[in-house]
C-alpha cells in the first residue's frame, strides 16, 4: 500500500520545523551544559568540543554524501516504476556504507590516542572513544534517510533528527550532571557528556529500523514485483559516483573553514595589521561566536528546502516531466529569495541590536561583521539550492568544481583582505560573501546551460527584492524613531524591546508587500499544508 506523497514544499516545511526544533533543543543543551561543566574556556567543555570536531570530520569522510545520492537514485527508480530496483538500491547502499561506518567507528575507537594527539589534546581520548559508535549509527540513519527522502517522505528524517537532539539533551546533560556529582575529572566528565550524543544516535537509528519494518510490512511482497532491476555492481558504481563527489564538495568547504582558523589569526598578527595574539583570538572569537552563529540560522531552512528539491527534480526528470522540473526549480529559487533577502537585510540593519539581545560583549564588532555577512546570506542559500538542482540533473561534477573555485577565492580573499589594516577581521566576511556569490553565479550559469532557461529574474528575485527594500525602510524608520522617542540606551531592556518591535514591524510590512507585489502566488500557497484554506484567507487568485 503506497502512502500519498508529500509535494516538495510540504516536505521542506516538515524538515524546516524539525530543524528549528533541533536548534531550540540545541540551545537548551548548550547553555545548561556550559553552566554545569564550565564555559568555552573550561577544560571539560574544550575536550567535549575537540571530540565533537573529530567526530564531525569522520562523518564528512564516511557518510555525508549518501542521503543525497541515495535519494536521487530512489526517486528516479520510483518515477520509472522500478520497485524491485528501489529495494536493491537500498540494500547496496547499506552493504557499502554501513560497513564503512562500522570501520570508521573501529578506527576512531581504537585510534583515539592518535586522533587526540593530532589536535594536541591527549586528554580528549576518552571523549573520542565515547563518541566513536555514533559514526556507525549515522551510517544506518543515512541509508534510511536517503530512502525516505527519495520516496518524498520527510517525516522519518525529521523525527530522527529531533530524537538525536533530544537524546543529546537528556542523556548528555544527565550524564554530565552525574559526572559532576561524583566529582570525576575533566576527561571523564567530557566523555560521559559526549556519550549522550552517541545514545541519541542509537535511539534515532532504532527508530529508523522500526519505521523501516513498518514500511516493509505495508509494501507489496517482492514476488509480486516484476519490473527489471539493474545489476548490483552497476548500482554500486552509480551510487559511489554520486556520493563521493558530494562528499568531496562538503569536505572542500569544511577544509576551508579549518584553514580559516589558522589563516585569520595569522594574518591579524602579521606586521601589516599588528594585532597581539590575544587580540586576534578575541576578534576571531567574536566573528565566529557572534556573527557566524547567526549567519548559519537562515541556511538551516534553505538546507531543508534543498533536501526536498533534489529527489523531486530527479524523479520528474526520470519521468520525462520537464514542465515539473522547470516549475519546481522556479518555485524553489523564488522561495529561497523570499526567505533569505529579508534575512540578509535584517543582518544589515539590525545586526548590533540583535546581538545585544543575546550577548553583553563584542556586540559592536560582532554587529559590524554580521552586517557584512548579510550580503552573503542569499548567496549561501542559492549555493545550497543550485547544488541540489545540479545533483538532480546528474551533474555531480559541476558543484564540486564551483565549490573548489569558491574555496580558493575564500582563502586568497582572507589572505589579502585581512592583511589590510583598514579592514583586518572585516576581510573575513567580505571574502565569504565574494566566495559564495561566485559559486552561486557559476552554478546558475550551468543550470541555465543545461535547462536552456533560468526562472524569470523579475518574478524570482525582483519582486522579493522590492518587498525587502520596502521592509528595510520601514524597519530602519521604526527602530530609529523608537530609540529616540524612548531614549533607550544600548543593552537595556528597553533597547531589546525596541529591537523586537522593529522585527515585528519588518515581518508585517514584508508579508503585506509580498502580497501586494504578487511575489507569492496562489499555486505556491496551495503546495503548503492546508494551502487552499490559507490561499482563500489571503484572497489569492
Amino acid at each position: 500500500m503506497q502512502r500519498k506523497k508529500q509535494n516538495f514544499i510540504q516536505g521542506a516545511v516538515i524538515l524546516m520545523i524539525a530543524s528549528l526544533v533541533v536548534k531550540v533543543i540545541g540551545a537548551f543543551f548548550q547553555i545548561p551544559l556550559q553552566n554545569m561543566i564550565g564555559g568555552e574556556s573550561s577544560p571539560a567543555f574544550g575536550l567535549f568540543s575537540a571530540a565533537y570536531r573529530i567526530y564531525t570530520a569522520m562523518l564528512v569522510i564516511s557518510t555525508v554524501g549518501l542521503p543525497a545520492a541515495l535519494s536521487k537514485m530512489v526517486a528516479e527508480a520510483t518515477a520509472c516504476g522500478r520497485e524491485r530496483e528501489v529495494r536493491r538500491i537500498v540494500r547496496v547502499a547499506a552493504g557499502i556504507f554501513v560497513p564503512v561506518g562500522v570501520l570508521a567507528t573501529v578506527v576512531l575507537f581504537f585510534g583515539a590516542d592518535t586522533f587526540a594527539g593530532w589536535i594536541k589534546n591527549p586528554d580528549a581520548r576518552l571523549a573520542v572513544m565515547a563518541i566513536a559508535p555514533s559514526v556507525a549509527m549515522v551510517a544506518i540513519l543515512s541509508v534510511f534517510r536517503g530512502y525516505y527522502q527519495g520516496r518524498a517522505n520527510m517525516v522519518p528524517t525529521a523525527v530522527s533528527q529531533v530524537i538525536e537532539a533530544m537524546g543529546k539533551l537528556f542523556a548528555g546533560l544527565g550524564l554530565a550532571y552525574y559526572a559532576k556529582q561524583l566529582g570525576l575529572d575533566d576527561p571523564m566528565v567530557a566523555a560521559l557528556t559526549v556519550l549522550g550524543v552517541t545514545l541519541g544516535e542509537v535511539v534515532a537509528a532504532g527508530y529508523m529500523l522500526v519505521q523501516a519494518g513498518i514500511t516493509r510490512r505495508r509494501s507489496e511482497p517482492v514476488h509480486l514485483l516484476s519490473d527489471a532491476v539493474r545489476p548490483t555492481r552497476e548500482l554500486a558504481k552509480t551510487l559511489l559516483s554520486l556520493s563521493i563527489p558530494i562528499t568531496i564538495s562538503s569536505a572542500v568547504m569544511s577544509l576551508t573553514d579549518l584553514i580559516d582558523v589558522a589563516l585569520i589569526s595569522a594574518r591579524l598578527q602579521s606586521p601589516a595589521v599588528g594585532m597581539t595574539a590575544e587580540a586576534a583570538t578575541t576578534a576571531y572569537g567574536i566573528y565566529t561566536g557572534n556573527a557566524v552563529n547567526f549567519f548559519n540560522l537562515p541556511q538551516t531552512l534553505i538546507t531543508a528546502l534543498a533536501v526536498s528539491v533534489l529527489p523531486t527534480i530527479a524523479s520528474a526528470r526520470a519521468a520525462q516531466n520537464f514542465t515539473k522540473v522547470s516549475k519546481t526549480m522556479a518555485t524553489a529559487m523564488r522561495l529561497t529569495m523570499i526567505i533569505t533577502l529579508p534575512a540578509g537585510a535584517g543582518f544589515l540593519l539590525l545586526s548590533g541590536p540583535i546581538l545585544r539581545m543575546f550577548y553583553s560583549e563584542g556586540t559592536v564588532l560582532g554587529g559590524q561583521l554580521m552586517a557584512i555577512l548579510g550580503f552573503a546570506v542569499p548567496a549561501v542559500a542559492l549555493v545550497a539550492i543550485t547544488n541540489a538542482v545540479l545533483q538532480a540533473f546528474g551533474r555531480i561534477d559541476l558543484p564540486l568544481i564551483s565549490m573548489f573555485l569558491g574555496a580558493l577565492v575564500k582563502i586568497f580573499g582572507d589572505y589579502v583582505l585581512i592583511g589590510m589594516p583598514e579592514l583586518n577581521i572585516a576581510g573575513a566576511p567580505i571574502s565569504t560573501a565574494v566566495c559564495y556569490w561566485l559559486i552561486a553565479l557559476i552554478n546558475l550559469f550551468h543550470i541555465g546551460r543545461l535547462s536552456h532557461a533560468l526562472p524569470p529574474l523579475g518574478k524570482t528575485a525582483g519582486r522579493p527584492f522590492a518587498a525587502t527594500v520596502g521592509m528595510g525602510a520601514a524597519t530602519y524608520l521604526c527602530h530609529t524613531v523608537l530609540l529616540r522617542v524612548l531614549d533607550a540606551a544600548p543593552g537595556t531592556v528597553l533597547d531589546k524591546l525596541v529591537t523586537l518591535a522593529s522585527i515585528a514591524v519588518a515581518v508585517v510590512v514584508y508579508v503585506v508587500l509580498l502580497l501586494l507585489l504578487h511575489a507569492v502566488e496562489r499555486e505556491d500557497v496551495l503546495l503548503l499544508p492546508k494551502g487552499e484554506k490559507l490561499a482563500n484567507i489571503l484572497h489569492l487568485k
